[in-house]
């Protein structure tokens, strides 16, 4: 079950609409934000040479664009609203803050998974 939105990180958070087909952020942009879906649908999408792949759709309560937050490193993948998508958006500054706040298992255990799933992703072909 995925978790809900807090009304916390509602009303704290600024909200952004995307129109349907337009691009939240394309691969290799450099990131400036992390996404929580509050309506709509996102089209996650790699791009190479003249294919592209439709890696996951995401919906509601659902984030993206994190990863690279880790690391400030440019995206690995396109982001496109799949219909009127609205989103929370959170600034790498915020990010930082909160993971900052955990203890240190906890921070360990988040840059494991997230290497972890970068590794799994780059060992795709697509």
């Amino acid at each position: 079950m995925r978790p809900m939105v807090s009304n916390s990180l509602l009303r704290i958070l600024p909200r952004h609409l995307y129109q349907k087909d337009e691009v939240i952020f394309r691969e290799g942009d450099l990131p400036e934000y992390a996404y929580i879906v509050i309506r709509g649908s996102v089209f996650i999408v790699k791009k190479n040479a003249d294919k592209v792949t439709l890696l996951t759709t995401l919906g509601p309560n659902q984030m993206f664009g994190e990863l690279a937050l880790f690391e400030l490193k440019p995206r690995s993948a396109t982001a496109i609203a799949g219909e009127l998508t609205e989103v929370l958006r959170v600034t790498p500054e915020q990010f930082a803050a909160k993971v900052g706040k955990l203890d240190g298992f906890m921070r360990y255990l988040v840059g494991y998974m997230t290497d972890r799933i970068k590794d799994l992703s780059a060992r795709i072909e697509y």
